[in-house]
């Protein structure tokens, strides 16, 4: 495991840290040959816009409405639940953690802030071993900065929305069925024989949970705000066009990798309403018990690994998911995704999630007995958590911010 103390005396001294990552997990998969596989496969990874299962809104008084493909496809992952850093918003920061390895815990957009050129984030080293890579969102592409952000993560390829058609609105939203449809076609249009990594960020389930013609409202419930009436009849339709979506990927192409999983939870009313009279959440972030914020972090996760169907993960932090998908395709070198892992034996079987003002802790499987953490306050039994987030900021403000000696370091270590 990295020796994360050995690495910060380096920074601080301002070395180049040569050999101070030899300590990184040995090869994820030593026996490999070129990262496990005679080809590199395709990835699709999709991320869908507060896509989030409703079930627990109890007050709502109706049956799941999400679609009864994804619900099977779910269980057999053992419920698998991405953990974001945002809340009802805030988008960018679930991406960033997905595309560098390194958590957030704060309400500010860290790509609106800014970082450095030339990141050795999942996309360019996907790129640099073969991969075309392809960021789609039919969104202004300078919103959340996206256009200088992806470019600097090493995406080659941004397609925004001057490249979409706008056939099939529920609002303001494209909707998911012609975003799919739209990058699949783009994809086939400029396919150059290398694989592909699809990461595509949908619109359509923004909160306004638009109806329209084609996507009219056919659940009532028993809910007295307004959003989650809304939001029920949204999932519905989100739910059925991202399963028919999966349908067509593993029809073409039943050997790739495919990672599905909603970005954060859906504003359901002012001061939580929606959440509050079904007593999942209270009114304000400073009621939430530790129950309350485990739960306020997760949504569904599903990641397919082709023809071995879905994987079974338990909780995972977003940004340990481009790990998951480096792990997947035996990449078997340390990269900077690597080095937010948890930095001794009490804590590599615990799940941390940052969150502004906290840390949640939870055991690998389900959401029982999580603990919160306060940085700011900290008891004895937090000091290895605190540690852990205080030395991960240090060295991401190096990385992102600095003069990347940490970089240095895990180049030299290769």
């Amino acid at each position: 495991m990295l020796t994360r103390r050995r690495l910060l005396n380096g920074i601080a001294a301002g070395g180049a840290l040569a050999g101070s990552l030899a300590a990184l997990p040995a090869a994820r998969a030593a026996s490999s040959t070129l990262f496990g596989a005679s080809k590199l496969r395709n990835i699709h990874l999709i991320l869908e816009e507060s896509f989030w299962d409703p079930s627990a809104l109890t007050a709502a008084g109706v049956e799941q409405p999400i679609d009864p493909r994804f619900m099977k496809l779910w269980a057999e992952s053992g419920y698998t639940h991405s953990l974001s850093p945002a809340f009802a918003g805030q988008t960018a920061n679930a991406e960033f953690e997905i595309l560098t390895g390194f958590p957030l815990d704060r309400v500010s957009v860290k790509f609106e802030e800014g970082f450095n050129d030339h990141l050795p984030a999942l996309p360019r080293l996907l790129r640099e071993i073969g991969y075309r890579t392809v960021a789609s969102h039919p969104n202004s592409p300078g919103f959340w900065n996206r256009l200088v952000s992806y470019e600097k993560l090493g995406f080659e390829t941004f397609w925004s929305l001057p490249d979409f058609t706008q056939d099939d609105m529920a609002g303001p939203f494209l909707s998911d069925k012609s975003l799919h449809a739209q990058v699949g076609n783009k994809l086939a249009d400029t396919d150059d024989g290398r694989p592909v990594f699809d990461y595509t960020v949908t619109f359509y389930g923004h909160w306004g949970y638009d109806a329209s013609k084609f996507r009219p409202q056919v659940i009532d419930t028993g809910s007295q705000v307004d959003e989650v009436n809304a939001y029920i009849n949204t999932v519905h339709y989100k739910s059925r066009e991202m399963m028919d979506a999966l349908a067509h990927f593993q029809a073409s192409d039943p050997d790739s990798i495919i990672i599905l999983f909603g970005d954060h939870l859906p504003i359901l009313g002012r001061k939580f309403a929606g959440y509050v009279e079904s007593g999942f959440l209270a009114s304000t972030f400073g009621d939430f018990t530790p129950d309350m914020y485990a739960r306020s972090t997760a949504t569904p996760l599903v990641v397919i690994d082709g023809q071995n169907g879905p994987v079974k993960l338990g909780n995972v932090p977003m940004y340990r998911l481009g790990k998951v998908l480096l792990d997947l395709i035996a990449y078997d070198q340390p990269s900077m995704l690597d080095l937010a892992l948890p930095p001794s034996r009490t804590l590599e079987n615990t799940v941390l999630r940052p969150l502004p003002g906290v840390v949640v802790s939870y055991q690998p499987d389900g959401f029982e007995q999580p603990r919160v953490s306060l940085p700011d306050k900290p008891g004895a039994e937090d000091a290895e958590v605190v540690a852990w987030l205080n030395d991960v900021k240090l060295i991401a403000s190096d990385i992102f911010d600095g003069r990347q000696f940490a970089l240095k370091g895990l180049t030299a270590s290769i």
